[in-house]
């Protein structure tokens, strides 16, 4: 009883703080143009990283379930990670989230500086091993000649390329309700009525023609009060 007395007390004292604020700096308040934004709208994903030419490209191999371990590591030990990705929007409780997946399965693009530095990021825990190609080894004179496995090192320029391609396609497109899905309503006065998506709206919104009695009705609903049948 004395926690939750004490969150009340805490959410006035909030409201109290920020209602003097707005009366000690009118200026500061701005009211925000009502969003125009629906569940139709692509959501556009994170501008194109800028590759540095200055560094060595290489591609690393992380470990099965290791992958969050291994980027902490390569960051700690100073090497620049890139990592390209896919994007989706998906519905959760009525609100559209962005969910960001790995586009290749772990796989992550490193920089360095060096080869002491590439070393490093290849002994970095989580690392499993980096992409290799077959080179003859000119290493020692007099030796057998034979194939021996070096680092692909990768072409900066042709790296940004690719970089920015994935950029340009990360466009989260809607996905859960559009025009013309069945859905059930969940909420209101037509809870556990059918209904088909006609069309939708700004602010997550849709119009929705409900089956009453064999007739469809429009209806509007917002988006957390329907689910896909």
């Amino acid at each position: 009883m004395s926690r939750a007395k004490d969150k009340r007390q805490r959410e006035r004292a909030r409201r109290q703080r920020k209602e003097q604020r707005r009366i000690e700096h009118p200026e500061a308040v701005v009211q925000a143009a009502p969003s125009a934004r629906s569940v139709a709208d692509p959501i556009c994903g994170v501008a194109s990283p800028t590759i540095d030419a200055s560094l060595s490209w290489y591609v690393a191999r992380t470990m099965p379930r290791m992958g969050e371990r291994a980027l902490e590591a390569l960051q700690a030990a100073k090497v620049v990670t890139y990592q390209p990705r896919a994007s989706e929007v998906v519905v959760r409780r009525g609100r559209r989230v962005v969910r960001h997946t790995p586009m290749l399965i772990r796989t992550v693009f490193i920089g360095v500086v060096d080869g002491d530095h590439l070393n490093e990021a290849k002994a970095a825990p989580g690392v499993a091993e980096l992409v290799c190609y077959p080179a003859q080894d000119m290493s020692t004179q007099g030796n057998i000649a034979g194939p021996v496995m070096e680092p692909a090192r990768l072409d900066a320029v042709g790296l940004q390329r690719f970089v920015d391609a994935i950029a340009k396609g990360e466009i989260a497109e809607p996905l859960g309700i559009k025009a013309g899905d069945g859905v059930v309503v969940t909420n209101g006065p037509f809870a556990s009525f059918p209904a088909v998506v006609e069309e939708i709206l700004p602010g997550d919104r849709l119009r929705v023609a409900v089956s009453i009695f064999g007739r469809a009705s429009p209806v509007e609903l917002g988006l957390a009060d329907v689910q896909t049948s």
